[in-house]
């Protein structure tokens, strides 16, 4: 009985503390791994110019008579990408799909928006920082539908602007809104949005219930232990 009861307490024991050590209350924000940047696939590759739809990025309002439609724009076309922002590694400019050149978008504000996930996240320890660029005029940024700042507005196309969210968030998903004013035009007038940010969050820590079974299941080896020590 000893050389078989001591080695299956001895592991007991062990997986137990393993256990609690991985579930042990996170004292760091983690990333949150489902934001996106503009115009990337879902490991954050910068997609060819022309992919329609952006796979993280939809148009929720736009004026009457424009594509719903969102899709990556790239120097690979040509223009708009030359004033505006060129292309890198992280991002790409995304707008309603068909545009290039002198094409119709017309005047009036387009709602990009991205949704993601703070399942298993603390809301209330969310924050969002990055840059955004548009064309013509970043009008607002909205969490869940909420005005997160007016104090951050893209002032053109050619350079970024920063922005920071820390609060608004709420658990599950949540939505994140560009939205972006087009200027009438009577050629036609191209659309775009660049974003490039990063978000943390807090892990919910581990319910006291799991807690206590968890540290129960190490007492139980602890103890199991002592009496087969007790018997040799």
């Amino acid at each position: 009985m000893d050389r078989i009861a001591r080695p299956v307490f001895r592991n007991l024991m062990a997986v137990g503390a393993l256990v609690l050590l991985g579930f042990a209350p996170p004292s760091q924000a983690a990333m949150i791994t489902t934001l996106y940047n503009t115009g990337v696939d879902g490991s954050g590759n910068v997609l060819a110019d022309g992919t329609s739809p952006d796979p993280h990025y939809a148009l929720i309002s736009v004026p009457s008579g424009s594509s719903t439609t969102t899709s990556v724009i790239t120097s690979t076309g040509g223009f708009p990408v030359g004033p505006w922002l060129g292309d890198s590694a992280s991002s790409a400019w995304i707008g309603p799909s068909g545009e290039r050149g002198d094409s119709v978008p017309l005047g009036g504000l387009y709602t990009f928006r991205t949704t993601f996930d703070l399942t298993g996240f603390n809301p209330g320890t969310a924050q969002i920082s990055g840059n955004w660029s548009t064309d013509n005029s970043g009008y607002q940024i909205l969490i869940n539908g909420v005005p997160a700042s007016q104090t951050f507005m893209p002032t053109g196309f050619t350079a970024y602007t920063a922005f920071a969210i820390a609060s608004g968030f709420v658990a599950g998903l949540n939505t994140l809104d560009f939205v972006v004013l087009n200027f009438d035009q009577d050629t036609g007038n191209p659309v775009g949005l660049r974003v490039e940010m990063t978000g943390t969050a807090s892990p919910v820590p581990l319910p006291a219930a799991a807690w206590l079974l968890l540290s129960g299941l190490v007492g139980f080896a602890a103890l199991g232990r002592r009496r087969v020590d007790s018997i040799a």
